[in-house]
């Protein structure tokens, strides 16, 4: 790492309680246009699924759905064969020695192979043993990671954190180091229960810690063509979210069936596909929100629309 950053490092966290609302696809398309845009940038990988992980390992890359069923089947243990033939990559140090205080961040810290970015990777699923122990410890449990930043706070631009859809000891330590807060979530009433019952979690860390949020909402996974009621919904959140603390933003993206789990299953990059969808993401990184840099906490909640559109992608593996 080169070069010193002329502005403050600005930290972003997604975080939904709902599953299956695009967070990981929210914090890797933001993390590698950003980075497209000459932004040095981390991603770090809070999930203990690894699921960002995974996007930048060339032995789980080399996998998609056909390669998948042409493979042989042998006479091993079927959990065993499965985890071949997806894939595994190997990290000597990642989140959870960070969060434990076993190892300095930047040791933690791995290149992409996509210029400017770089990740702190999460594997094993061994944060889930991670909060378990954080909440054993006498010390502080809130500030491990906010302190481990410091040290590489000119090293970048941005930090872009992948959360788990919980809350525990780890995504409060994401939380209260981060400047900013994304919130993915797909239109239905199940993913509006679970934007609700976020925004209450921040709420109470707003309490508990003194964190001023600010809001920004993007709405996500629209499925194509017209969608009048949806587009109506839209309007009418922005309607609900008017003042300076929370409004809505104008970028969205919707979703295409085929494309996504495509992506899903090959680990593909739709930021870098010749589409819609990589245009709006672009777009996105555009919002004066993400650029904008004030000296106090700022946590903007963005519930995306995403646009999946069926185009190869080309992006570079680690």
């Amino acid at each position: 790492m080169t070069g010193l950053r002329k502005n403050r490092m600005k930290v972003i966290s997604v975080i939904n309680q709902k599953g299956g609302v695009g967070k990981t696809q929210t914090s890797i398309n933001l993390a590698v246009g950003l980075s497209r845009k000459g932004k040095k940038v981390l991603l770090i990988d809070g999930d203990a699924q690894g699921n960002a992980t995974s996007y930048f390992m060339n032995e789980v890359n080399k996998v998609d759905l056909l390669k998948l069923v042409q493979m042989e089947v042998i006479n091993e243990d079927p959990l065993v064969w499965l985890e071949k033939a997806l894939g595994e990559g190997e990290y000597e140090k990642d989140i959870n020695d960070v969060l434990l205080g076993e190892c300095d961040i930047m040791e933690a810290v791995y290149v992409t192979g996509i210029d400017n970015l770089y990740i702190v990777p999460s594997t094993e699923t061994r944060l889930i043993n991670t909060d378990q122990l954080i909440k054993t410890t006498n010390k502080l449990q809130h500030n491990r990671l906010k302190k481990a930043l410091r040290s590489i706070r000119k090293n970048f631009d941005y930090v872009v954190i992948d959360n788990a859809p919980t809350v525990n000891t780890i995504t409060l330590n994401t939380l209260y180091a981060s400047d900013e807060v994304i919130i993915p979530l797909k239109i239905g009433r199940f993913e509006l229960a679970g934007f609700i019952q976020t925004m209450k979690e921040l709420e109470n860390l707003m309490n508990d810690f003194e964190c001023f949020y600010k809001i920004y909402v993007l709405f996500n996974m629209i499925p194509r063509g017209k969608r009048p009621l949806y587009h109506a919904f839209i309007e009418k959140m922005k309607q609900l979210f008017t003042n300076n603390d929370m409004k809505v933003l104008e970028t969205t993206i919707g979703y295409q069936e085929a494309v996504a789990s495509k992506s899903g299953m090959a680990c593909q990059l739709l930021v870098d596909t010749k589409s819609k969808f990589a245009a709006a993401f672009y777009q996105f990184t555009n919002e004066k929100p993400l650029n904008y840099r004030k000296n106090h906490k700022n946590i903007n909640i963005i519930m995306d629309c995403f646009y999946y559109n069926g185009v190869e992608n080309t992006h570079r593996n680690h």
